[in-house]
């Protein structure tokens, strides 16, 4: 007879928020890690497993008493800590820096108050599991993964990334929670069957989701039966001999012969498919929050090289000791940027666990209640005030340490990319209305510009208005360049009266690309890259093979994009034309407006095409008004497209779709191309889905669901009042790229970055400074031969942080084109070679007074 032996996992999954706020959620919280520790007083044998520090950080708070008694049966090996993150998150769709702050703090916090850290990821209901995962939780100090959606055949395996990290996953064979005595003799049953031929498997108990934990009746249920367990007729005897024990996942893992299991690739997907594109707004503002505390950190670290090389190259402030340059690891009031670098680094510390706590993923999904997704919106809303503040002080510290006198007023443009920036940019100022404008680029030059109409409506002829114009500009990488406005008369044609220069509505063009318009629809028809080495001498390649179009369908799903029986289907409709026009004329940029409607919904498009531009930039203005709808931006890219490339967290993820009206997950870019490359690349600032249906490649847009709407029958009550998801505006910008040829990584990152915001710039005034440089970059990568233009465009500089642990720099690098890669790295004027992987995120930390100045390290910024 078989023996089987099944390791019970007494747990509680907790949701911060769902069906509650979170306030109620702490409540659940502090009930539920209460009754575990009765439990353990009352049953000798009984152990915990727990996930998410967020919910020590808030028993440590709110009951430091509890805490300790926790802390102690943590030693005893009782309690036993899972997840390794601050909560459960999306693991779709936040940012792969996200991921990295999940791991950086909750680690950190777990140290160094229960001096270990976890060694098993969890998240049992997450939707879903990206396919990087396993090099973070890999670098994170994890080296197992537990999860239950989807449910795989496979319960054991070792799941391998793109890297080619591994970790040990089991994926539940059977629910997380269970109530009472039948559902845990069910669970127990659902894994059997689930599992016949592996002799050892892990099964959960205890109550979960608004907490609870193990019961008194599931511990006696388990007692009982292993009680009953070899008499005749014992319990599950179909199964064979079947043993249970109180127990936890790292006992599981340790028993577990590691070296039958088998390896699979890839992400988990697909599971709740709607929670990609529900609630356009808070996930539009969930990227923008995310952007900010990059840059944040990043201009922090610019504002931190800045004052480093003025105190080293200045010798009356070299000779004062606050601003004296100090080895890495002394204190904060010591440091080149001053207290306020380590004030700000706690600061943001406390800005990312609030978005960390609203990518759970349930809010991140779009499947809470409407109350608590509010408070998530003010919370969100706040960590975008605050990183928003700390860049702005960065910029005035980078700014005030520079010498701006001279002819006008300087323009600091800045840049936090890897790569130069050579585009266009648009600045808004006050400047009087009648006087004239001349500018000035980082040498001196006068270059041409366009003004365009400004932010502030409000015109002043005698009392002084606002200017907006848009030039052409160059930033060095990681790094700023002073332009200059002059009051005198321009040379070079600016289009002052913002005329009309060419009257045609339908076109826009340059040398390099196409756009048409049709007349009667409005709709974008053609969009042609009209030169390329491969394509001499023909008429270039149109990546739409006919009308782009709003399609609207008839969603009835519930917020997580069940069926339920209820319909979802395209109803064929097509928005109507309401006006098109050319409202920009200029040798600089031309844009044209379209205008269309929907019965009650509205959009308007301003696509726009700069004199050098390659790409077409659409900036989309919804007033949404329909319910049980979903709208997508279909491009008839055609079937032959079908090879999809599109970003993930810290990746990018390579699928074959012909033809699926399901959705699929994507951030910032998409690439659809046929077997020899040629296609179309779509850059956005905040959706998330995608599909392939009919030969046309679809953005989701928006889905009017109703908030926390769930899958129980004859759920609909026509006395009661429903909200619905999305209605209302929104506004959000897409980036198309026409390529003739495969289109490098690089470049779609390039208009990903450009989509989501790619400077910043601030109109300074005039004053003195300790250096007087006009361009600066801070950081970049480039070859190992200075010889040779050495392409290591496959290598970005994602993010550039102070470390946590003193005041040296943390630099994280991604390779994105699968290519192990040398390189040179160039930080603060000077020169390290690196060696990165493939598919590699790569974590430096540079201590430039130390004998060995650049080490690797792990995400937790220790060494490996």
């Amino acid at each position: 007879m078989e023996k089987k032996e099944l390791y019970m996992i007494g747990n509680s999954h907790i949701d911060p928020v769902w069906f509650w706020n979170w306030e109620e959620g702490m409540q659940e919280v502090k009930a539920t890690y209460a009754s575990a520790l009765e439990r353990m007083k009352e049953f000798e044998d009984f152990k915990f497993t727990s996930t998410s520090t967020l919910f020590f950080e808030w028993i440590e708070g709110i009951l430091p008493e509890m805490f300790e008694e926790i802390k102690q049966r943590v030693a005893e090996g009782r309690w036993e800590i899972t997840g390794g993150w601050f909560l459960e998150p999306d693991c779709i769709l936040p940012c792969g820096e996200a991921f990295v702050r999940q791991g950086l703090y909750a680690q950190r916090y777990l140290k160094s108050r229960f001096g270990r850290l976890c060694t098993i990821g969890s998240n049992v209901d997450s939707f879903g599991h990206n396919h990087v995962l396993p090099q973070i939780l890999k670098k994170s100090g994890m080296d197992a993964y537990v999860f239950m959606r989807p449910r795989l055949d496979t319960p054991v395996f070792v799941w391998e990334g793109a890297d080619g990290s591994q970790v040990n996953a089991i994926s539940l064979p059977a629910e997380y929670t269970t109530w009472f005595h039948e559902p845990t003799v069910k669970n127990i049953e659902t894994t059997l069957e689930r599992t016949k031929g592996y002799e050892k498997m892990p099964c959960c108990y205890g109550v979960g989701n608004h907490g609870g934990g193990p019961t008194i009746e599931n511990i006696n249920s388990i007692l009982s039966l292993q009680k009953a367990s070899g008499t005749p007729g014992a319990p599950f005897a179909a199964y064979g001999d079947v043993s249970l024990r109180f127990s936890s996942y790292t006992e599981f893992l340790e028993d577990l012969d590691k070296s039958r299991l088998s390896v699979i690739k890839g992400p988990f997907e697909k599971v709740n498919e709607g929670c990609y594109s529900i609630d356009s707004y808070f996930k539009s503002l969930n990227r923008l929050a995310e952007r900010r505390l990059i840059e944040a950190d990043c201009l922090m670290s610019m504002a931190a090289c800045a004052a480093t090389a003025a105190c080293t190259s200045t010798a009356a402030c070299a000779a004062t000791a606050a601003c004296a340059p100090t080895p890495a690891g002394t204190s904060g009031e010591e440091s080149p940027a001053g207290p306020e670098w380590m004030k700000q680094t706690e600061e943001m510390e406390n800005l990312w666990k609030t978005l960390l706590f609203n990518e759970f993923h349930d809010t991140m999904g779009g499947t809470t209640i409407k109350q608590a997704r509010e408070e998530a919106i003010m919370q969100m809303s706040g960590v975008c005030a605050g990183a928003g503040k700390i860049k702005a002080l960065a910029i005035q510290k980078i700014v005030n340490g520079l010498s701006t006198l001279g002819e006008g007023f300087p323009l600091v443009l800045f840049n936090t990319d890897s790569q130069p920036y050579d585009d266009y940019v648009e600045t808004e100022l006050e400047w009087f209305c009648q006087a004239p404008l001349k500018l000035l680029d980082a040498d001196g030059k006068e270059i041409p510009y366009q003004r365009i109409h400004t932010d502030a409506k409000v015109r002043h002829t005698t009392l002084g208005g606002r200017r907006r114009f848009v030039f052409r500009a160059h930033i060095p990488a990681f790094g700023f360049a002073v332009y200059r406005t002059v009051k005198a008369e321009p040379a070079l044609c600016c289009n002052n009266q913002m005329e009309i220069d060419n009257p045609a509505a339908n076109v826009l063009e340059n040398d390099f690309i196409r756009a048409e318009f049709d007349t009667q629809t409005g709709a974008l028809v053609s969009l042609v890259e009209k030169s390329f080495p491969e394509n001499e001498g023909t008429e270039g390649y149109d990546a739409l093979k006919g009308a782009c179009s709003i399609r609207v369908y008839r969603d009835e799903r519930d917020a997580w994009g069940g069926l339920q029986g209820r319909r979802y289907e395209d109803r064929n409709e097509t928005f109507r034309l309401i006006s098109m026009e050319k409202v920009e004329s200029g040798k600089i940029r031309e844009v044209i407006r379209v205008r269309t409607a929907f019965e009650g919904t509205t959009l308007e498009q301003l696509y726009s095409l700069g004199a050098q531009e390659k790409e077409l930039c659409v900036e989309n203005r919804l007033v949404f008004n329909h319910t049980w709808t979903l709208l997508k931006a279909a491009f008839p890219t055609g079937k032959a497209c079908s090879h999809t490339e599109a970003e993930t967290a810290y990746g990018t993820l390579e699928r074959t779709i012909i033809e699926d009206i399901s959705e699929f997950y994507m951030q910032r870019f998409l690439d659809v191309s046929d077997e020899d490359g040629r296609g179309l690349a779509i850059a956005n600032d905040g959706k998330y889905a995608f599909n392939m249906e009919d030969g046309r490649t679809q953005i989701t847009l928006c889905r009017s669901a109703i908030y926390a709407q769930g899958n129980s029958p004859e759920w609909y009550n026509e006395k009661e009042s429903y909200q619905y998801t999305d209605i209302g505006p929104q506004t959000f910008h897409l980036i198309l790229k026409p390529h003739g040829k495969k289109l490098p990584r690089s470049e779609a990152y390039r208009i990903a970055k450009k989509a989501n915001g790619a400077y910043e710039y601030l109109a300074d005034s005039a004053h003195p400074g300790r250096e007087q440089i006009m361009q600066k970059s801070f950081a970049g990568v480039r070859g190992t031969d200075d010889r040779a233009a050495c392409d290591v465009s496959n290598v970005r500089i994602m993010l550039v942080k102070k470390c946590e642990d003193d005041n040296s720099f943390i630099i994280r690098l991604l390779e994105t084109e699968g290519k192990d890669t040398a390189f040179m790295l160039e930080f603060n004027g000077r020169k390290y070679p690196i060696q990165i992987g493939h598919e590699e995120i790569l974590t430096l930390k540079i201590e430039e007074n130390a004998q060995q100045p650049v080490t690797e390290v792990n995400l937790l910024e220790w060494n490996p």
